[in-house]
């Protein structure tokens, strides 16, 4: 079905996938119209399903159009980021504000999907989750500099620990915010930062070097 989206022009696809993630992004999967969705697309709701089947599908496209979208976005300014472990986790954060500011129905449809998942897409939005995880964390961990990590502890492990902490924290935040509006995430943003921060200075302080030591 897909495959007949697929061969509209750039434009229209543009418009209909638009209209779609502000339907969604406004409402979550629920209360998301495919009459409204399908009155800003300026299509008929039967070219809607011929293209993605049904509801469920269609958010499931979107999500991964979306996953896709931010993950290409900070691909593209990966040379950037800091080789000081603690440095990059904040660069990171900072990276993944600006561009859910900049595009805030793509960032409203991932937050939603993430605290808010509806039972019915559950199975299929862990999976999804879980697979971005593997993929992308080790590229986040790639050449880390690792001058300043204490004598004798492992490198391979400090990774392992940083990965075990990225999927901990996420989780947290997950299930601290299930049920919120991503409006309401978004105005914790700096609070969520800070908290983040204590974390990384107790793992820094467990990891680097003491001033003098070699």
């Amino acid at each position: 079905m897909e495959a007949l989206f697929v061969r509209l022009s750039d434009e229209k696809k543009k418009r209909i996938i638009n209209a779609c993630l502000e339907e969604f992004g406004l409402n979550g999967y629920e209360r998301a119209s495919t009459n409204s969705i399908v009155k800003r697309a300026g299509i008929s709701k039967g070219a809607l399903f011929s293209y993605f089947g049904n509801k469920k599908k269609l958010f499931l496209y979107l999500f991964d159009y979306s996953t896709e979208f931010l993950v290409d976005r900070i691909s593209a300014v990966k040379c950037k980021q800091p080789s000081d472990l603690f440095e990059r986790f904040i660069w990171y954060g900072l990276l993944k504000i600006k561009i859910f500011a900049e595009e805030p129905y793509i960032s409203k449809l991932v937050l939603s999907s993430v605290t808010n998942m509806p039972e019915e897409l559950r199975c299929d939005l862990e999976g999804r989750i879980n697979r971005l995880y593997a993929k992308n964390i080790p590229w986040f961990l790639e050449n880390i500099d690792m001058s300043k990590f204490k004598e004798g502890i492992d490198p391979q492990k400090v990774l392992e620990f940083v990965s075990i902490f990225i999927e901990g924290m996420s989780c947290k935040y997950m299930k601290k915010h299930k049920g919120r509006s991503s409006e309401e995430i978004f105005n914790e943003t700096d609070k969520i930062i800070g908290e983040y921060n204590e974390y990384l200075e107790m793992l820094k302080h467990g990891i680097y070097k003491i001033r003098g030591e070699r």
